[in-house]
């Protein structure tokens, strides 16, 4: 193998500067600990002149997907939180791009900058409905995120996999080890537990402190490497990827998440539908039908679901039976506890449907919006002080986005969804890379689908997940051809690059 030995001594020469000032305002920093709020920011400029100088972005993104599952909250400033390890990671990837960008200002004539517009209405609803917001200090600290999460896993993406094709399925597969290091630690803790489908809303933490994000996070998983296993040309490495699937699926039952389950529902549904590839009047005709038997049938099935008595925290109740547990909204608490959030939010919404509340405030605001006759146990009457597996905001990022950001933010989000739609549908016959658009693309329908119940956006673990695949769908719109194009398996884990 060749070795560029003049760029490794260039390296040295480089670093060792740098450790030695690093060392130097180490020191300071524990004479005079206000140093400190410069220590750390210059040492982060540093490593991330080093990482664009030297050409490790992709060496620093396969090092954050691998640890994003173990990532871990603890206590930060005024009472906030930070995951550790990955956030400071992402800050310096956030710092990467700044770097990368001005070192290669051609970037933005080489790489599909309409791309990065699709995004821009999304950051400028959350900059001006932060403005507006009666917790500004929330907002501002919860839009930051939400912004940087997109900027490193979207757009830092997308320049990447246009100079590495191969990067994302790397990631994701090394993300996915990690994940199933999380899945044998928690049926180690479902184990001691003696296997109580009570316990396994906590048997993922510290990792995952909700297992319905587990749920959604293994969905995307399972529905990429199963959409993916039909890439490949080998019987070994057809089999590996239904392997990866299966242990995913594992992980979604596991998980007990009933959304995520009916999520890949939908995803095979739609890979159904690009597999047969109907013409377009087919796929409307087939939805005026299908919408005719609805309406025809609307009494029959309200009746069946209001005679729902299924709970999903049964003991006895099987995967089946907690499936159907989705219809019972008379008694089952978790159903009501859902219904008395998308009420609050409506309600929120309705109050201020232009700016809404702001980010980050609904979990705060939405106590006084609440509905009285669909209060239960699991209502919060108090922020600081929520009932035990009461966690969660609004449990719909479609109401989320309403109550916190208004008629706009919802929009901003549609369009994104929208247009990663479009661009799959507008060439899936004749597109060099659709095969390897359809798996991203049906991978992100699990969350499209899932949003409905659930929001997971703010979370690094799952952010990836959602913007890294999306990255990949419009990397590969916008290429004309992967190197040696081969099997999803083959050329993205054997070949160097």
């Amino acid at each position: 193998m060749y070795v560029n030995h003049d760029t490794g001594r260039l390296a040295i020469r480089t670093i060792i500067p740098v450790l030695l000032l690093v060392m130097v305002g180490f020191s300071a920093s524990i004479l005079w600990p206000f140093l400190v709020w410069i220590f750390i920011p210059l040492t982060a400029f540093f490593a991330a002149y080093l990482i664009v100088r030297f050409r490790w972005e992709t060496i620093m993104m396969k090092a954050l997907a691998f640890m994003l599952p173990f990532s871990v909250e603890l206590p930060f400033i005024a009472e906030s939180m930070l995951r550790v390890p990955t956030e400071p990671f992402i800050a310096l990837a956030a710092m990467v791009l700044v770097l990368h960008l001005m070192r290669n200002r051609a970037v933005w004539i080489r790489h599909p900058i309409k791309e990065f517009l699709w995004a821009v209405p999304l950051i400028l609803i959350f900059a001006i409905t932060t403005v507006f917001s009666p917790m500004r200090l929330v907002s501002v600290k919860f839009a930051f995120v939400n912004i940087i999460y997109l900027s490193v896993f979207y757009f830092l993406l997308i320049l990447l996999s246009k100079e590495s094709p191969r990067l994302f399925p790397r990631m994701l597969f090394l993300y996915g080890l990690g994940f199933l290091l999380v899945t044998a630690w928690s049926f180690y803790q479902f184990w001691q537990w003696e296997w109580n489908p009570l316990v396994v809303r906590g048997i993922f933490q510290p990792f995952y402190k909700d297992h319905t994000l587990f749920g959604a996070s293994a969905a995307v998983l399972a529905a990429f490497w199963a959409t993916g296993s039909a890439l490949e040309k080998s019987a070994r490495w057809k089999l590996l990827s239904w392997t990866l699937a299966g242990f995913f699926f594992a992980g979604v039952l596991l998980s007990g998440s009933r959304a995520a389950l009916l999520s890949l529902f939908v995803a095979g549904g739609v890979w159904l539908l690009f597999f047969f590839k109907p013409q377009a009047r087919h796929v409307l005709l087939f939805s005026i039908v299908l919408l005719i038997a609805g309406w025809t049938v609307r009494g029959y099935l309200t009746e069946r679901i209001q005679q729902t008595d299924a709970l999903s925290y049964d003991r006895e109740a099987g995967i089946v039976d907690r499936t159907r547990s989705v219809g019972n909204i008379s008694t089952d608490v978790s159903n009501l506890e859902r219904l008395n959030r998308w009420t609050a939010a409506l309600r929120m919404f309705k109050e201020k449907p232009l700016t809404g509340f702001g980010p980050g405030t609904y979990q705060f605001q939405y106590i006084t919006y609440q509905d009285p006759a669909l209060m239960n146990r699991l209502s919060v009457t108090n922020p600081w002080n929520v009932p035990e597996g009461s966690g969660g905001t609004a449990h719909s990022e479609y109401l989320l986005s309403l109550s916190e950001m208004g008629v706009f933010g919802l929009l901003s989000w549609l369009l994104l969804m929208g247009r990663w739609t479009w661009l799959y549908v507008n060439r899936w016959r004749s597109h060099p890379n659709r095969q390897y658009m359809m798996v991203a693309f049906i991978a992100l329908t699990t969350y499209f689908f899932h949003a409905l119940v659930n929001n997971f956006l703010t979370t690094d673990k799952f952010a990836f997940l959602f913007w890294g695949t999306a990255a990949w769908l419009v990397a590969n719109y916008h290429a004309s051809s992967f190197p040696e194009k081969k099997s999803l398996s083959e050329a993205d884990f054997i070949k160097p690059g």
